[in-house]
């Protein structure tokens, strides 16, 4: 079900040019004009939008979103899925397969995770609704997770192999510990000496992040942990705390730590056994969001006098301020590799926020762009520039789109717009020998 459209794809204009990825629909190589072509194979034509976009309506969402949730490093599938009522159980998305998951038990859930495999991850109540209950949905089946000794357990994430983070309490009750899940079992991360640990993210090579309460539960620091190994503190930037939001498939690590001092976080970035200050935007504080695979990070911060928060993305050592929409406040949610930027800003009189698309150097409100609905709400954005949100018709009913920018109109063009970038790849390889 890829979706059309007709927005072109340039670099963006505001970063050093080897700091970003061109979209994957103009990098002509064999890879991305194969996947182009099998991604349209059958599928329908998308509704177009008055500005030339693409979109596919998913129907009534009852619930909203669990996400953003960090997309595939592939970039094909969209990594997300959808949170019903408990009368209406939930269903996943997955590049091009909509899938009704019906709830552990027949019980209410939250927090799901898809993968471009089409598994999915989550949690839901137990028969009694007294606890939550940790589920992998994978060929039709559902396994229960189990726990690390208490009551309930917790999902945060899942990578493309089908391994399983999150938290679960330790026996008693008492605590909390982060968990990985893999190959049918569920292995406890233990702590940093504290008493509490919770896993944030994963990435396709099964690097964890996360973050645990220190010896004595003084602090709370951020965790590396590598399958097999032990949690590495990865420390602070001179003060007390430290929190991991994200990592990539490079092992680089971003997320926020307090000053000395602590009277202000800013945003950093661990790598190489070295963490970074991003610094900010003239104000005193910044948080780290995302991180693509090329090693760009979005997030927020302060302007100078601290009188609002602007949306940045950082890339070989320079912090980039996004604007806003006019108004005061502007926030970011998620990059893709080519560096397209999705988040939400004040618009002008900042009484109201919209959902925005940061590309080619520009920011571009998604709230008006689809007729019959509004209130476009974005939340992931994968490397294929397909966006996921909720919009609302004009009778005041929530539903699920998947907005494209794909450079041609209808699934069949985008077919024959993949096959003809195959002939054209197999004309410059015959023409260099």
């Amino acid at each position: 079900m890829p979706m059309s459209a007709a927005h072109p794809r340039r670099r963006l204009s505001t970063l050093p040019k080897e700091s970003a990825m061109s979209s994957p629909f103009h990098r002509l190589t064999l890879g991305s004009a194969v996947a182009l072509a099998c991604a349209a194979w059958g599928a329908p034509a998308a509704a177009q939008t008055s500005a030339g976009w693409g979109y596919t309506d998913l129907g009534a969402v009852d619930g909203s979103f669990t996400g953003p949730v960090p997309f595939a490093d592939t970039g094909y599938g969209i990594g997300q899925a959808f949170a019903r009522t408990s009368s209406s159980g939930s269903f996943s998305y997955s590049g091009s397969t909509i899938a009704d998951v019906s709830a552990l038990n027949g019980n209410s859930g939250g927090s799901f995770y898809v993968n471009a495999a089409g598994q999915v991850a989550g949690e839901s109540f137990s028969s009694s609704g007294t606890s939550e209950q940790a589920f992998l949905y994978a060929g039709g089946k559902f396994t229960p997770l189990g726990s690390l000794g208490g009551d309930s357990t917790y999902v945060t994430g899942l990578n493309a192999s089908g391994e399983v983070i999150g938290y679960s309490n330790a026996a008693g009750n008492a605590s909390t510990h982060a968990f990985t899940y893999s190959n049918g079992k569920i292995t406890d991360l233990k702590t940093l000496g504290g008493s509490t640990s919770s896993a944030v993210a994963i990435n396709a090579s099964g690097q964890v992040v996360g973050n645990s309460n220190t010896s004595g539960d003084a602090a709370s620091h951020a965790f590396l942990y590598n399958n097999g190994g032990s949690l590495l503190d990865l420390g602070t930037l001179g003060g007390t705390s430290s929190a991991a939001t994200a990592i990539n498939a490079s092992g680089i690590v971003i997320g926020n730590s307090s000053l000395s001092g602590n009277a202000s976080q800013h945003a950093f970035e661990y790598s190489g056994g070295t963490m970074t200050d991003l610094g900010t935007l003239g104000g005193a504080s910044s948080t780290a969001i995302a991180v693509n695979t090329a090693g760009m990070v979005v997030g927020n911060s302060t302007t100078t006098g601290n009188g609002a928060t602007h949306a940045f993305v950082f890339a070989n050592g320079t912090m980039t301020d996004l604007g806003t929409l006019g108004g005061t406040n502007s926030y970011a949610l998620a990059v893709d590799s080519a560096g397209d930027v999705i988040g939400t800003s004040n618009i002008a009189g900042s009484a109201t926020q919209h959902s925005f698309l940061y590309t080619n150097g520009r920011m571009i409100d998604l709230s008006t762009l689809f007729p019959g609905f509004s209130n476009f709400v974005a939340t992931s954005i994968n490397n294929a520039m397909q966006i996921i949100g909720t919009a609302t018709t004009g009778s005041g009913n929530v539903r699920g789109l998947v907005v494209s920018a794909v450079p041609e109109s209808g699934g069949f063009a985008t077919m024959l717009a993949g096959f003809a970038m195959l002939a054209r790849v197999a004309r410059r390889r015959a023409a260099r020998r």
